[in-house]
Formats: structure tokens, sequence, C-alpha cells
């Protein structure tokens, strides 16, 4: 049996949401050459910040924006790299996609890098369109309906 990390709410500007932060850029952007700025958290503070937490430590997040009433895009899904493979993106996932269903979203979108689009697929997403580029890397825009 698979044990994964809860899932929780981060609340802007908290400790936890400036600790999301450092390391969506350690986990995310680092590895491709690139810095989370400042200015790439501009509108944040209307985003919904979700974590999961083993023992102390942070350990995986995801960032939630409603785009309309039945719709909203995930971003910035991570886990730690030692935590990878064990459930814990797919229940974090799947508790974020339920928490907004309750909120009246059937609709989530999301843009993949290519190397997680097989994780997202069977999770229930869909391949939409032809590959973009976003902070120059390739993604693949993913829909789900529920």
């Amino acid at each position: 049996m698979i044990v994964t990390c809860p899932t929780y709410e981060v609340a802007y500007g908290s400790t936890d949401y400036l600790e999301l932060v450092r390391l969506r850029d350690l986990h995310l952007r680092q590895p491709i050459g690139l810095r989370l700025h400042p200015a790439d958290r501009v509108g944040e503070d209307s985003h919904r910040h979700f974590a999961i937490k083993e023992g102390d430590q942070i350990a995986g997040g995801l960032i939630a924006v409603r785009l309309s009433p039945d719709s909203a895009k995930l971003r910035q899904m991570w886990v730690l790299p030692e935590l990878r493979g064990q459930g814990h993106g797919r229940n974090l996932l799947e508790t974020v996609e339920q928490l907004l269903v309750l909120h009246g979203v059937s609709h989530f979108l999301l843009h993949a890098r290519q190397n997680v689009i097989g994780f997202y697929e069977k999770c229930g997403y869909s391949a939409v369109g032809g590959i973009i580029t976003e902070v120059g890397r390739p993604h693949q825009r993913m829909d789900k309906f529920v």
C-alpha cells in the first residue's frame, strides 16, 4: 500500500507560501537554467496554492487559477525527486481537482512539459492542439472534463 503525503492549501504570503516559491525555483526553474523572479509571481495573490508535506518538509506543490466559474488552470506542479513515482503527485492532483469540483469547476487545463505528458494522460487529461513553448521549453496543452 502506498501512503501519500497529506495535501493542504497554503495562504498567499505565508511562510509555507514562501517555501513553495523557493522550492518551485529549485525544482522547476533552476533545472532548465532559469530562475523564478518576483515578476513571475505577479497576480499569485489571487491564485490558490496547495502543498504536500512529508514530516515537516514541503514535498510538492501545485497552483490553481480560476479562469471562469467552471474552469481552472493548474500550474507549476512538482514533487520532490526522491518521492516521484510513489503516488504523491497523483494524490496532490486528484485532491486539488476534487476540491475545485466542489466549487463548481468541471474543466481543468494545464500546460505539461513533454516528460510528464504520460503522467497527466494516466490522470485523465487529453492533449489539445500542438506543442507550445513556455519558459523556453516545449509544453503540451492538456484538458480534463469532469
